[in-house]
């Protein structure tokens, strides 16, 4: 006698019905009597028998769903280990499944399933049609016997090959050999997830991987480009009390508010070159650069939903510690409020302003030109005056130890408000904005 899980389907009468089906008028029936299989699974001699069951707003879709159910049955039972992903069932029945879900599973091979019995029913509701469809598959006792055969020797093989690939990323992790043991932990993760196999090693698997995440450290180098409007970058991601790098790995360049740029790789060697066009030396850590784990690799959606991977970032500070700068600024108007506040916005941006020794020098030409008026309505006052006060601006920064200049603009500006001296106090801080955002 064959043993294997059978699924029983509630109802009597209208199995698989749902309550509008059991309340609109049966219309028309393939058969005068209900088959006995309906909500049955049984046997024979040498045939096993699965029936399942389906209602939709289309004969074939009711009919090819409820085949697809009693094919579920089947590989459910054959694989008692795990349960079963619809997406993989192989068959010569022509069905081709739908509603799929995955699930952690084999894939299970139905290579002699046939269609046994249909019976279906067409019920009417209020003008809504819809056909709850009965389907019986036989399915032969000896190919059912092989396949559960296979799939018991395929799941040893599974758990031996879950065991030989943890005992080396083990071993490696001991000889801090961490570029090799990562992709082997990532796999035996893999197999944990996929296939439901010794979970409970999946939580100190998964500590072990952000362990070695958490030690992927970066050295960056940065210069201005030739045309000096951007910056050349030269980073090199390795594992810390590691002689490995991270070669081929993959990093997306990101703002500090997670906008992403551009998926950039590391070369053999773990380096990664990449230029930032017209970017700010002046504004503290504009940028980081992100590991992509999932393209790295090659992770499903799914699993990389599953799991808190720790994150692997490196934020990019262009000046690094270099951070003395000169302050000098020329102008035919407001100069003291503007050196206070470009100083401010340089503090804030990490920079210390000094009188000499400095790395940097930052140099404003500020030319004011006017200040008019113009008459304004709006709701809230009908008659007003809006007070704009125009300047030109030129800037550049300089490096103190290569006399060169870093980068460089050339802009006007304006500045507005209810007053002459808040339309003044408008265009300062505009000012100061446009030549930290700039330079």
């Amino acid at each position: 006698m064959v043993k294997f899980k059978f699924f029983t389907i509630f109802l009597v009468a209208c199995l698989a019905c749902n309550i509008s089906v059991l309340q609109a008028k049966l219309i028309e029936r393939s058969s005068k009597k209900m088959p006995n299989w309906i909500g049955k699974n049984s046997e024979d001699k040498k045939k096993l028998y699965f029936a399942g069951s389906s209602t939709q707003d289309n004969f074939d879709k009711a009919r090819k769903m409820a085949v697809n159910d009693a094919l579920t049955q089947v590989a459910e039972s054959l694989d008692l280990t795990m349960s079963v992903n619809t997406d993989r069932i192989i068959s010569d029945t022509g069905v081709f499944l739908e509603d799929r879900t995955r699930t952690k599973t084999r894939d299970v091979r139905l290579l002699d399933a046939k269609i046994k019995d249909v019976y279906f029913e067409k019920y009417d509701n209020s003008g809504k049609i819809s056909y709850t469809v009965h389907a019986l598959v036989e399915y032969n006792k000896k190919d059912y016997e092989q396949e559960k055969i296979r799939l018991a020797k395929e799941y040893e093989q599974l758990k031996q090959n879950l065991a030989n690939r943890y005992t080396k990323a083990n071993s490696l992790i001991k000889d801090n050999a961490y570029f090799d043991a990562l992709p082997e932990l990532m796999e035996v993760l893999k197999l944990i997830y996929n296939y439901g196999i010794n979970q409970t090693l999946e939580p100190e698997v998964l500590s072990k991987i952000n362990d070695i995440l958490g030690k992927i450290t970066f050295n960056n180098s940065f210069s201005p480009s030739e045309n000096h409007s951007g910056i050349k970058t030269n980073i090199s991601a390795h594992f810390l009390n590691s002689n490995d790098v991270c070669k081929k790995y993959v990093f997306v360049v990101k703002t500090l508010n997670d906008f992403s740029i551009e998926t950039v790789y590391a070369n053999e060697t773990g380096e990664i070159d990449y230029m930032f066009n017209k970017v700010s030396y002046l504004k503290k850590s504009n940028y980081k650069l992100d590991l992509d784990l999932q393209t790295t690799f090659n992770l499903e959606d799914d699993f990389i939903k599953k799991y808190s991977f720790k994150q692997v970032t490196n934020e990019l500070d262009f000046l690094g510690d270099n951070k003395k700068i000169i302050l000098n600024v020329s102008a035919n108007k407001m100069q003291e409020n503007l050196i206070k506040e470009l100083s401010s916005c340089l503090v804030q941006n990490g920079f210390v302003i000094v009188k000499n020794d400095a790395d940097y020098v930052l140099n404003l030409k500020f030319n004011f030109i006017e200040t008019s008026q113009t008459e304004i309505k709006t709701l809230q006052s009908p008659d007003g005056t809006l007070f704009i006060s125009n300047a030109s601006i030129v800037a550049e920064l300089l490096s103190v130890k290569t006399e060169r200049q870093i980068n460089g603009i050339s802009s006007q500006e304006r500045g507005f408000g209810k007053t002459i001296n808040k339309s003044y106090s408008d265009l300062v801080q505009k000012v100061s904005v446009s030549v930290i955002n700039s330079l």
